[in-house]
């Protein structure tokens, strides 16, 4: 029957593990210049909840919304209100900007394009990913400033991930978290990818990043470090278990690679683990000796 999807996975985590479900503030707060933040609930990882939603636009004119992640009606229903207030201020809304393709990223963005009249953008990836769900009418490329916002490529986490960056402010996407973790998952993700736009993100010397999950995080460079660190750190698990036996199978590794982390989290720890042994293989540091079986040796 193969592999569960990760849609699958999410929801068997989000049945067993504890969230930050907590009612979070119905407006609009600001975060950097010219950005402001609204947590709108989604059907996300554990332990988080929600998904930020970033509005961001001068102090008088039109205003982009970066991820209305929310599929939920009353929840959209808060983004529509204060989306109304800004309107009232001379702050209309002129787009929306994804930066992948993940459900509790862009769960209310064709619902909100519709209802305010305005166009979806995207990298071309992401808008391969979501023909026939999201209508996006604008391809993003690297590089590309849209109104103040530089798009920025990061493929890793998803093959078509984007970070947008506003005077040293990253809005990161699931580059990182304020909450939880980040998932590489094989089959839309890459851990070579992941940890180049992780680097990529750190020479351009942030100020702060604005994560999709959880608070800005304000040591950018000391975050964007740890996140480097810990993938180095597992992936030398990783090499240290295939060299301890002659081959190894996923399910053997992962008790032993994510020893550390709560056995119900394991289902997703294993496409991680894949991930890495992906990497080292693409890299020749490990070979697979028959199906589902690698090795260092």
């Amino acid at each position: 029957m193969g592999e569960p999807s990760v849609d699958a996975l999410y929801e068997q985590v989000r049945t067993t593990v504890p969230t930050s479900a907590a009612d979070m503030p119905a407006d609009l707060l600001p975060v950097a210049p010219g950005i402001r933040v609204l947590a709108l609930r989604t059907p996300t990882l554990p332990p988080a909840a929600h998904t930020n939603v970033y509005l961001v636009g001068p102090d008088a004119g039109p205003q982009l919304a970066v991820d209305p992640g929310s599929p939920y009606p009353d929840q959209q229903a808060i983004l529509d209100a204060a989306l109304e207030n800004e309107a009232a201020e001379g702050r209309p809304l002129a787009g929306v900007l994804l930066t992948h393709h993940h459900g509790d990223h862009v769960g209310g963005a064709a619902a909100l394009a519709a209802r305010w009249n305005v166009p979806v953008a995207a990298h071309r990836r992401t808008i391969e990913r979501l023909r026939g769900r999201v209508d996006i009418a604008r391809e993003l490329v690297d590089g590309e400033s849209i109104d103040g916002i530089t798009c920025v490529f990061t493929p890793g986490h998803a093959d078509g991930h984007l970070v947008f960056e506003r005077d040293g402010a990253q809005i990161a996407g699931d580059m990182v978290a304020g909450i939880g973790t980040i998932l590489i998952d094989p089959s839309e993700g890459d851990m070579a990818d992941y940890l180049a736009s992780l680097a990529r993100m750190l020479a351009r010397a942030p100020s702060l990043l604005l994560p999709a999950h959880g608070p800005a995080i304000t040591d950018a460079a000391g975050k964007i470090q740890e996140y480097i660190a810990h993938r180095t750190m597992r992936e030398d698990r990783v090499v240290a278990a295939l060299q301890a036996r002659a081959d190894g199978a996923v399910d053997d590794l992962v008790p032993v690679v994510y020893a550390d982390t709560p056995r119900i989290l394991w289902p997703l720890a294993a496409r991680s683990l894949r991930a890495h042994i992906d990497k080292l293989v693409k890299e020749g540091r490990a070979r697979e000796v028959e199906p589902g079986r690698w090795t260092t040796r």
